[in-house]
């Protein structure tokens, strides 16, 4: 099988590369993800891997050629000895009549599917932002692709007039390849398809006349400055398709992107989107996949000896009817909390839970849902510990060298932070004196 090795553009406005050093020889075998050659532009230096397995040949460009970018500059063959078809540019010259009998395109700079990745060899088309015709500016978004690691915004690059559109929504298109074209000038004839029959439909050819082009209902720059929202297609498997910002806004605070899924809001979302993302997460009452809700997270940490706690415990097990440990600790816990509560520990893998009472007699397993999670891991080598909000308050409990540390964790929806200061206080009180709680 044949693979096209291009030239890659390592800049949105990059027009040329620069091979500094081919790393193989002609009819050497390479294997995927090997360092090919080195390229370098006026902002970097990159080394470009082979994208498949095999025997590469048909070397077209030698050490310090200055190539245009997406031409093609060697193949990667399944033998060496296969006879070597001559290297040709990945793009069609631009305003030719080389388009395999399509529309001829209009003439003017191409705009290639970028190289986001050193292993990536296509990219997804999310969508447009940019319609036919418009006018775009050099750090305008024109488009953006999704890889197997993120979603990107592609600016522009350049200044001029969106002419042509060569994939639509949904397309996967080699890096490389051109996707479009910005012309100088406005012109008469612009072509808008897809590069794939799988992709949303997208008319051959748009040829506007006089008597067709609709009559503008706003100020001409009200296009550029607010271009409209544009339905793209829906991302396999379910996936949500956003912004890296977005992405990067909803991890802050905690909100599940995929709620945006229910909205009449078009994928891929953006930055603007977010305020319909915190109703969304405020209407379904979730801050993030399997939290409860959305608030302030409240942390408090208590540090004491825990020397006659052990004691006590070494006691109880002794004069109790109790297991003098989960049991006891619930029981402190639970007191901490209110006059009866329900507690979780979470001790080596195993969860028992209590419901509890102000008298550690009254102390007995339960069913119930927990009031407040308690993670034990005193007798481990860990020396701290803070776990995330659970569906209720979580502390962990942590022993090393007499001293033990614990540390609270909880929504505000859940304690308010002086609930939980008095919680977390009464609780270390009962730790650092057990005798007060033998009753």
């Amino acid at each position: 099988m044949r693979h096209d090795i291009i030239m890659p553009a390592l800049g949105m406005a990059q027009d040329t590369g620069t091979l500094l050093a081919w790393h193989k020889s002609e009819g050497e075998a390479v294997t995927q993800g090997e360092t090919l050659f080195e390229v370098e532009t006026d902002k970097t230096t990159m080394e470009v891997e082979a994208p498949a397995s095999g025997f590469l040949v048909g070397i077209s460009a030698s050490d310090g050629d200055e190539v245009p970018v997406g031409q093609v500059i060697a193949i990667i063959s399944d033998s060496a000895d296969a006879p070597t078809p001559k290297p040709e540019s990945a793009a069609a010259p631009q305003g030719s009549d080389e388009t395999s009998g399509e529309d001829t395109l209009p003439p003017g700079k191409p705009i290639i599917m970028p190289v986001l990745g050193m292993s990536q060899d296509t990219g997804v088309l999310v969508g447009w932002s940019k319609e036919l015709g418009d006018t775009v500016h050099q750090d305008d978004i024109l488009f953006e692709v999704e890889t197997d690691k993120s979603v990107v915004e592609v600016p522009a690059g350049i200044k001029g007039y969106l002419v042509a559109r060569l994939a639509a929504a949904g397309d996967d298109v080699p890096t490389g390849e051109t996707i479009a074209i910005i012309s100088d000038e406005p012109s008469k004839q612009m072509v808008n398809r897809a590069y794939s029959t799988s992709a949303a439909p997208a008319e051959q050819s748009v040829k506007p006349t006089d008597e067709e082009k609709p009559k503008p209902v706003a100020e001409p720059a009200a296009r550029v400055d607010q271009p409209q929202r544009k339905q793209t297609v829906t991302a396999p498997g379910g996936k949500v398709l956003a912004s890296p910002k977005l992405k990067r806004m909803a991890h802050q605070a905690g909100y599940d992107l995929s709620l945006l899924a229910a909205t009449d809001l078009p994928q891929p979302y953006h930055a603007r989107d977010f305020e319909a993302l915190k109703h969304a997460s405020e209407s379904a009452g979730k801050r993030a996949v399997g939290s409860p809700s959305i608030g302030a997270i409240h942390t408090l940490s208590a540090r004491l000896s825990g020397l006659e706690f052990e004691a006590f415990l070494g006691w109880a097990a002794d004069h109790l009817d109790s297991s003098a440990g989960d049991h006891v600790i619930a029981a402190f816990a639970g007191a901490s909390l209110a006059d009866k509560a329900v507690v979780r520990v979470d001790r080596r893998g195993e969860s028992t839970t209590y419901s509890t009472q102000q008298q550690l007699s009254q102390t007995v397993e339960s069913d119930d849902k927990p009031d407040l999670i308690l993670h034990d891991l005193r007798g481990t080598f860990i020396s701290s510990a803070e776990f995330p909000p659970d569906r209720a308050p979580v502390i962990a409990i942590v022993g090393s060298e007499g001293d033990v540390t614990l540390t609270l964790t909880c929504m505000d929806d859940q304690l308010t932070g002086k609930d939980a200061a008095v919680l977390l206080n009464n609780f270390a009180g009962r730790v650092a004196d057990p005798l007060r709680h033998i009753f």
